[in-house]
């Protein structure tokens, strides 16, 4: 069940309080100097720039950052936190914003993002590794397309890149136990 964001977001100060707490980082830290969005590679794609996420943070108004398509769409590739002047690790910021939309329920644009993410992670808990051909099959059966990327198949299995059958890797149980303190008493995103 999807919650609209109006009524998740009652308090927007305990919000940033707790994405401040989870990321170790203080918003109000950020001078808006707008570094980390020039060297954004996915900028363009974001409604709001890493900048402005901050600064919407600051301003208390999470419901926008946590319904945004900039949480869904980030690369994590941490460019925006090694050039922060103030050294505020802003890609951990933007997380663990995702990471409470998705404990609330909040349901950005971005649905088969999530979708993937949710998948993957589940793909990587289960088998240790990825397991690239579960995680299509479920990713084509979950978004009602399942004859999607269908004509690769015979490519793929030529090749002999995705096993039908996921491999086994040792101590598997300690990707278990990974997943366990990471994620405390909650289910995997």
């Amino acid at each position: 069940m999807t919650i609209p964001v109006s009524q998740t977001v009652a308090d927007g100060a305990t919000i940033v309080a707790e994405i401040e707490r989870r990321s170790g980082e203080s918003v109000s830290a950020c001078y808006q100097c707008g570094r980390c969005t020039s060297t954004c590679t996915a900028a363009f794609a974001f409604d709001y720039p890493p900048h402005r996420v901050m600064r919407l943070l600051q301003l208390g108004q999470v419901d926008k950052v946590l319904g945004s398509r900039t949480a869904q769409l980030c690369f994590d590739c941490m460019t925006c936190s090694s050039r922060c002047p103030m050294n505020i690790d802003v890609a951990n910021v933007i997380e663990q914003a995702k990471m409470i939309a998705d404990e609330r329920g909040i349901e950005g644009e971005e649905k088969e993002i999530r979708l993937f993410r949710r998948a993957f992670l589940q793909n990587v808990r289960r088998h240790g590794r990825l397991h690239e051909a579960r995680l299509l099959t479920w990713m084509n059966l979950r978004t009602f397309n399942p004859f999607n990327d269908f004509s690769l198949v015979p490519l793929i299995l030529r090749k002999k890149k995705v096993h039908v059958i996921p491999p086994r890797i040792k101590n598997r149980e300690q990707v278990h136990r990974i997943f366990r303190e990471v994620n405390g008493d909650r289910k995997t995103r």
